[in-house]
């Protein structure tokens, strides 16, 4: 039996007007205003209670660099297990070290073009140093878990952070699901703030942090 034109259009016009189910995407997205800060960038923003996906982190690569006398980047977040590179792109030696509880080592000088790794396997606060130049500092934040960012140079996240996580060698992180939630922030100028968020089942759940300076709380109590 032959089917008509007229029936073929109909057919066509059904089934592109069928309301297929959307892809589920929770996450969620916020802003920072940093009060008393030059700049709301390198803000660490997480969940302070948040699900623990399975990680394969075997193939992840971190990088703490070393160029014109500066750690780049300045807030270096990690999840825990994952190794991090200490490359030596600039013109001079550099000694990298930690005397931070959650990893302490200490690299030794080693000459531009050569590079050191340390795993660090316990979450926390790394504060680091050059033995060589006292001015460099910056800070590992080892996670519990992938549902961290940290704010751009206008404060703002989203998180989790795919982008950033894929860069570095981890996929397949889902996104949250739905609930309530804590956000909390860590930076060494600010004061440590909680606030409740509330994560939809499809979408994305916006929010708004007020930070103040002050001394910051411990990240992981």
């Amino acid at each position: 039996m032959k089917i008509s034109t007229l029936t073929r259009w109909i057919v066509m016009l059904l089934f592109l007007s069928w309301p297929f189910p959307q892809a589920v995407a929770s996450t969620i997205s916020g802003k920072v205003n940093a009060k008393g800060l030059r700049s709301a960038a390198n803000i660490l923003i997480y969940l302070n209670k948040a699900p623990r996906p399975e990680m394969d982190i075997s193939s992840a690569k971190f990088s703490m660099d070393q160029q014109n006398l500066t750690f780049i980047p300045h807030v270096l977040p990690i999840p825990v297990g994952a190794t991090v590179l200490f490359p030596n792109n600039d013109k001079v030696d550099h000694n990298v070290f930690s005397l931070s509880r959650t990893k302490k080592f200490n690299l030794g000088s080693y000459k531009p073009g050569q590079s050191q790794n340390v795993v660090f396997d316990k979450p926390g606060i790394v504060e680091l140093r050059c033995d060589v130049h006292a001015e460099m500092l910056a800070y590992i934040m080892v996670m519990k878990t992938p549902y961290f960012a940290v704010t751009d140079a206008q404060g703002r996240f989203t998180i989790p952070d795919t982008r950033y996580l894929e860069a570095h060698g981890i996929t397949g992180i889902t996104d949250l699901p739905a609930g309530e939630y804590t956000l909390k922030n860590r930076h060494a100028k600010l004061k440590t703030g909680k606030q409740k968020v509330t994560v939809p089942a499809n979408g994305t759940a916006e929010v708004e942090l007020n930070l103040m300076r002050g001394r910051p709380s411990v990240l992981y109590k």
